[in-house]
C-alpha cells in the first residue's frame, strides 16, 4: 500500500438539482452524468490535474498548484454555460493531504468538499489560502463573500468568489438594519467606520466586526448593537444615525477629508458628539477622560495623518493596534498571525480585540454614570469566552517567606509610563494595566502626540503630577524629532525624568527596563543610548533586565509602595554582616576573625520580624563600604532576602556593594547564587570566608 503526503490543490465540483433529476427521469440523470465526464475530465488534465474520482453527481481532482484548479474550474463553468446542459457548484482548496491508492484523505479534502456546497449555482468558491495565491494574477478576480463556520475545523474559513467574466461586484439596494442602542434617543451603540478596499479583499473588517462581538458578549453585560455598513462608499446613507461610540478603522488611506467615508460618518459623527447630550469625551472611574471615537489601526500611518486625526479629535489619541510589523511589512494583523506568532514583540489579535472590548467597557460604564439610566436590551450576540490579558493578582518575584507590606492608599501613586518606539507600543499596553492592577495610576493614557511641541508639553505636565518613572527600551531607537535628528523621543523623556532626579530635595525614582526577550541586533544610536543610561546611574535609579514585567513591577513595588519606615540607630562601619539566627554559632566564628582588622556591624536575623529586619538593613547598608550575606544551612533564607534588599537599596545605583557567600557544606549550597550588578556571590570552605571578605572588601576600596 504507498502512501506519501503532499501539498496540492483540491477541487470539488457538484451537478445542481441532481438528486430531484434522478429521482424524476433517470435516464436524463444518467446522461447527465456521461456529458459531466466529457466535459471536466479533458480540462482537469489540460491544466495539469488528476482525476481522483465521482462521487454520485459530483468529482473529486488534485491540482499541483492553485491557478492551475482555477483556471480549469473557470473553464469549466463557462464550457457548461454554453452547453446549457446543467449547472455546477464548484469549491477550491489547498493543503496537505494524504495519497493513498488512487485515493486523496485529510482535513485539506473535507474543506473543499463543504466549500463547493455554500457555493451557488454556476459560480466557483475558494478558500483564503487559494485566494492569496491567485490575488496577483491579472486575469483572476475574486470578491470575498463570508466567514464559513466549517464542521469539525476549529476557525472559521474565509470563502471567496471567482469573478465570472461580465461579472460585477454585487450592491445591496436596502439599508442595513438599525438595532437600536442602550441609551434611548441613540440607534445604535458602535459605528464601524471603515474604507471599503480594506474589507474588499480579504475580509479583514467582517472578520474583525465578528470576533469584536463575540469579546463584548463575553466583557459587557449589556448587549451592544454594532452598526456595520458593507455596501462601497459610494453608495453610503447621508445620515447615518447617532451611534454612542464611533470606532473607525484606520488604515493608510483613511485619513482623507474628501472620501465618502469621512465626509458621510466620521465628520457627522463629530459634529453630533459635540451638540448631543452626552459630549465628545466621557469621564472614566479611574478619573480619566476618554475620547468616544476608539481608532482602531491597521497600518502605520503618516505623522500628517495623525495630526489630522489629532486635530479632529481636540487631542492626544487613545488607538487600538492591529498592525503586523516586520522589516518592509505594514499590514493588518489576523487572527491566523496568532498561531505563528514568533516574536514575543509583537502582539497578539486575540490581545488587542480584548483590549478594545475592555475599552468599550469604559466608556459605556463612563455613559451610564453620567445618565445614570437602566441599559435596554436591543440584541443578542453570539457569546465566547473572555480571554483576560493579566490575572486579577500579581504574581511576585520574591520568595513567599519575605512578606512585603504594601501601603493601602486611597489615594494611588502615579507613574509615568514613558511612550516608546512602534515595536513596544502593544507591550507598554500590557505594562499599563499590569501597573493598575498593581496600585498604580499610569500616566500618560493616551497615545504618543505626532506633533514634538504638544509631545514636550505632555511630558512635562505628566511628569510632574507622577512619583516615579519607567522607560522600557527595545532595540529600536524611536522616533526622531523634526528639529533635531540625533534626539528620539524615548531619549527626551528618559532625561527630562533624569532632571526630575537631580532637582534638589526631589524623591523622584527612575527604572529602566531592557527587556531580555528582544533578538532583533540593537541600532547604532539605541546602543549609544543604553550606553549612557547605564554609565549615568544614580540615587533613586535602577537599571533591569527582569524576565517579564510582572516581576518588574514586583521590583517597583517594593521600591516605591513600601510601609513608611521607623529610622533605626545606624552607623557609619566598613563591614556590615548579616546572618541567620540559624547559623549563628558558624557566623559568630568569622565575625570574630573579621573585627581584629574591621569595624562590623553585625546582625542576627530572628525567625519573626522580617520585616522590621529588612528596613534595618536597608538603612545601615548605605552607610557601609560592603554588606556581607551569610549562609550555611539558612541557604533559602539568604537568597530571597539579599534580593529583596538589593532592590530596596537601588539595585545597580546601590551605594555599597554587597557580598552573598556561603559554605560549601552542605553540597546544595553550590548552585545558591545570586548574580546582579553590584553584587558578587561565592561558594567556599567555612575557614576561607574572613579571607575571602577581605578580598572583595579590599577590591571594593580599591574601586571607590
Amino acid at each position: 500500500m504507498s502512501q506519501y503526503r503532499q501539498l496540492a490543490a483540491i477541487m470539488f465540483t457538484d451537478i445542481v438539482g441532481y438528486t430531484a433529476l434522478m429521482g424524476n427521469n433517470e435516464q436524463k440523470a444518467f446522461e447527465l452524468l456521461r456529458k459531466n465526464r466529457e466535459i471536466q475530465r479533458p480540462i482537469i488534465e489540460e491544466f495539469g490535474g488528476k482525476w481522483i474520482k465521482e462521487l454520485g453527481d459530483g468529482v473529486m481532482a488534485t491540482f499541483p498548484a492553485v491557478s492551475n484548479a482555477v483556471y480549469a474550474a473557470i473553464k469549466i463553468q463557462e464550457l457548461c454555460k454554453e452547453v446549457n446542459a446543467f449547472s455546477l457548484r464548484i469549491g477550491i482548496h489547498q493543503g496537505e493531504v494524504v495519497f493513498e491508492n488512487e485515493d486523496i484523505f485529510g482535513d485539506a479534502v473535507n474543506i473543499a468538499a463543504r466549500i463547493q456546497t455554500a457555493a451557488t449555482p454556476g459560480g466557483i468558491y475558494i478558500s483564503e489560502s487559494v485566494h492569496r495565491d491567485v490575488s496577483n494574477k491579472q486575469d483572476i478576480r475574486s470578491e470575498f463573500v463570508r466567514l464559513e463556520t466549517l464542521k469539525n475545523v476549529k476557525e472559521p474559513v474565509g470563502v471567496y468568489k471567482i469573478m465570472m467574466a461580465g461579472e460585477t461586484v454585487a450592491v445591496t439596494a436596502e439599508k442595513p438594519v438599525v438595532l437600536g442602542s442602550i441609551l434611548p434617543g441613540f440607534d445604535h451603540d458602535i459605528h464601524i467606520s471603515y474604507r471599503f478596499n480594506d474589507n474588499k479583499y480579504d475580509g479583514w473588517v467582517t472578520e474583525f466586526v465578528e470576533k469584536l462581538q463575540q469579546e463584548l458578549s463575553a466583557t459587557i453585560k449589556d448587549k451592544l448593537s454594532i452598526f456595520f455598513d458593507q455596501r462601497p462608499e459610494d453608495h453610503l446613507p447621508d445620515t447615518p444615525g447617532k451611534s454612542l461610540i464611533f470606532i473607525p478603522i484606520v488604515s493608510q488611506t483613511y485619513c482623507d477629508t474628501g472620501s465618502p467615508v469621512w465626509k458621510k460618518e466620521f465628520a457627522p459623527f463629530q459634529a453630533q458628539s459635540k451638540t448631543d447630550e452626552i459630549g465628545p469625551a466621557i469621564k472614566l472611574s479611574n478619573g480619566n477622560a476618554a475620547s468616544r471615537v476608539i481608532p482602531v489601526k491597521i497600518h502605520d500611518i503618516d505623522t500628517e495623518d495623525i495630526k489630522l486625526l489629532e486635530s479632529e479629535l481636540s487631542g492626544v489619541m487613545r488607538s487600538i493596534d492591529f498592525i503586523y510589523r516586520d522589516e518592509g511589512v505594514n499590514r493588518p494583523l489576523r487572527p491566523l498571525d496568532d498561531e505563528k506568532n514568533s516574536s514575543p514583540l509583537r502582539p497578539l489579535y486575540r490581545n488587542q480585540i480584548n483590549k478594545l472590548a475592555n475599552a468599550v467597557k469604559e466608556i459605556i460604564g463612563g455613559i451610564k454614570i453620567k445618565q445614570q439610566v437602566n441599559p435596554v436590551i436591543t440584541q443578542t450576540f453570539t457569546a465566547a469566552t473572555a480571554r483576560q490579558i493579566v490575572p486579577n493578582v500579581i504574581s511576585t518575584s520574591l520568595s513567599p517567606g519575605i512578606k512585603v507590606q504594601v501601603i493601602n492608599r486611597s489615594d494611588r501613586p502615579s507613574i509615568y509610563l514613558a511612550w516608546t518606539s512602534n515595536d513596544l507600543k502593544e507591550s507598554r499596553e500590557e505594562m499599563a494595566i499590569i501597573l493598575q492592577k498593581a496600585g498604580f495610576n499610569v500616566l500618560p493614557a493616551v497615545d504618543c502626540p505626532a506633533d514634538d511641541e504638544t509631545f514636550k508639553r505632555k511630558v512635562t505636565e505628566d511628569l510632574s503630577k507622577c512619583l516615579c518613572s519607567l522607560h522600557m527600551l527595545s532595540a529600536e531607537y524611536g522616533r526622531r524629532f523634526e528639529a533635531d535628528d540625533e534626539m528620539s523621543f524615548p531619549q527626551f523623556q528618559f532625561l527630562e525624568a533624569r532632571r526630575k532626579v537631580d532637582e534638589p530635595g526631589a524623591d523622584f525614582n527612575v527604572f529602566v527596563w531592557q527587556s531580555p526577550e528582544n533578538t532583533i541586533a540593537i541600532k547604532p544610536a539605541q546602543q549609544n543610548f543604553i550606553k549612557h543610561i547605564r554609565n549615568n546611574i544614580t540615587r533613586n535609579m535602577m537599571f533591569s533586565n527582569s524576565m517579564g514585567p510582572m516581576q518588574l513591577v514586583d521590583d517597583i513595588r517594593v521600591v516605591m509602595m513600601k510601609q513608611d519606615a521607623k529610622v533605626y540607630d545606624s552607623k557609619d562601619t566598613d563591614i556590615f554582616f548579616i546572618f541567620n539566627q540559624q547559623d549563628e554559632m558558624e557566623a559568630q566564628h568569622i565575625i570574630n576573625t573579621l573585627s581584629l582588622e574591621f569595624p562590623v556591624e553585625t546582625m542576627n536575623i530572628l525567625p519573626e520580624g522580617e520585616d522590621s529586619y529588612r528596613e534595618m538593613s536597608s538603612q545601615q547598608i548605605p552607610k557601609s563600604k560592603l554588606a556581607v550575606v551569610y549562609f550555611k544551612y539558612a541557604a533559602d533564607w539568604a537568597l530571597p532576602f539579599i534580593k529583596q534588599i538589593w532592590k530596596q537599596v537601588g539595585g545597580a545605583s546601590s551605594p555599597t556593594p554587597m557580598f552573598l557567600v556561603g559554605e560549601d557544606d552542605p553540597y546544595t549550597n553550590i548552585a545558591r547564587n545570586f548574580k546582579a550588578p553590584k553584587v558578587i556571590s561565592s561558594i567556599v570552605p567555612k575557614e576561607s570566608i574572613p579571607v575571602e571578605v577581605k578580598k572583595v572588601y579590599n577590591a571594593v576600596v580599591e574601586i571607590k
